[in-house]
């Protein structure tokens, strides 16, 4: 039978798997053979001043602002928003996005997609 996992003060973990412009941890996720497998974790973004080529999403995908600013451009539809801390972002399977500057950026994500969580 599953087992609940509860991560208190998860907005202050350190990432350590760096990947891009950021680092992340995993710090839940379903088992390995789920049908719908989902990870969640922290995420740091580097600042950045300038915008980064574009890059489209393999997996749906949820971001809550815990700490920042990130400005990132749509690149479908030309729409540039502005993210702080409190923002969630939603990011579909598919979509198309650059990022135009961040600054302090820290989100808690869930993603589509099964990744094994180191639980030690």
């Amino acid at each position: 039978m599953p087992n609940l996992v509860v991560i208190n003060n998860a907005d202050t973990v350190t990432p350590t798997t760096k990947e891009g412009a950021g680092v992340f941890s995993d710090l839940a996720g379903s088992p390995e053979g789920s049908k719908h497998p989902i990870v969640a974790g922290m995420w740091q973004l580097a600042d950045i001043d300038g915008p980064t080529p574009a890059y489209e999403a393999e997996y749906d995908e949820v971001k809550y602002l815990v700490g920042g600013e990130l400005t990132l451009k749509d690149e479908t539809t030309g729409l540039v928003s502005e993210l702080r801390a409190g923002s969630l972002l939603w990011i579909p399977k598919g979509s198309v996005m650059s990022l135009v500057r961040s600054k302090g950026v820290r989100t808690i994500y869930v993603e589509q997609q099964f990744r094994k969580v180191d639980s030690s």
